[in-house]
This record gives C-alpha cells, sequence and structure tokens, in this order.
C-alpha cells in the first residue's frame, strides 16, 4: 500500500489501521460468508466511506484557524479512517502534521507525486475561441 501510494515508511502504521479497517469489512468464510464487522456490532455494513489510500485530498480549514485572506482548503493525504470518531485522517505535507476531518474533498486518482503541480493549459487558437462564443450564443438562445 505504501508502495502504490508513493509514502514513507514512517506512514506504516496508518497503512496497517487501514488495511485491518478494509479487511473487517470483507467477508470471512470461517463466519459462514458474513463480515466481521456486522457479527461484532449488529448493523450492516456500509462501503460507501471507503477510500483510496494515499489520495489527494482537499480538506476544509475552519475559520478559527485561516485569517480572511487565507485559503479556505489546503491540500493533504488521506492517510486512514477516523480511528474511534466520523471522518478521515489526513497528513498536511506543508505543515508536516495530521488533520482529522470529514469535510473534504478526495481526488482519487491522484496521489502524493501530483500535489504541487500545476496542469498546463492549453492555449486555445482564434478559431476555438471564435467557436467557443458561437456555442455560447446558440446555448443561450435556446
Amino acid at each position: 500500500m505504501l508502495f502504490e501510494a508513493k509514502l514513507l515508511g514512517s506512514f506504516w502504521g496508518e497503512a496497517l489501521h487501514t488495511a485491518a479497517h478494509v479487511i473487517n469489512l470483507s467477508v470471512v468464510v470461517i463466519l459462514q460468508a458474513d463480515v466481521p464487522d456486522r457479527m461484532w456490532y449488529g448493523k450492516d455494513v456500509s462501503y460507501s466511506h471507503l477510500r483510496v489510500f494515499g489520495c489527494k485530498a482537499f480538506v476544509h480549514v475552519p475559520k478559527d484557524e485561516r485569517s480572511k485572506l487565507d485559503a479556505k482548503t489546503r491540500e493533504c493525504i488521506f492517510i486512514s479512517y477516523g480511528h474511534d470518531e466520523f471522518g478521515y485522517r489526513f497528513y498536511d505535507p506543508v505543515e508536516k502534521k495530521l488533520v482529522r476531518s470529514c469535510d473534504v474533498i478526495l481526488v482519487e486518482d491522484q496521489t502524493i507525486e501530483d500535489i504541487g503541480k500545476i496542469e498546463k493549459s492549453e492555449s486555445l487558437s482564434t478559431d476555438d475561441v471564435v467557436d467557443l462564443i458561437q456555442l455560447l450564443r446558440l446555448i443561450r438562445l435556446m
């Protein structure tokens, strides 16, 4: 998991916790094809909260932790699910600290290598601009 996410070995504990969380949501033959979390807690299991380990995330910064001109989000790396509380755990590579939040947007197809990269946009030719303007005019007429 650490290799695929391109994270340092110091995150092995978070990787282990995440793997154990996913294993506890998996079907086990010994339990007659049941899920350990369902047997332990007695309620149905949801898989909608599962995310890609090591993916890029934009975590909301609360008002009391930022000034008026600061960014409202910070780029972090998803490293684990909340241990005892609702939410996810992230690593902030700029401040080098762990952050817990549920107010987050995850970009699951990007990893730590993509953090900080600015995608170069292709410049539009004049023909493309003219076509775009004509398309916008047609949309307004509809």
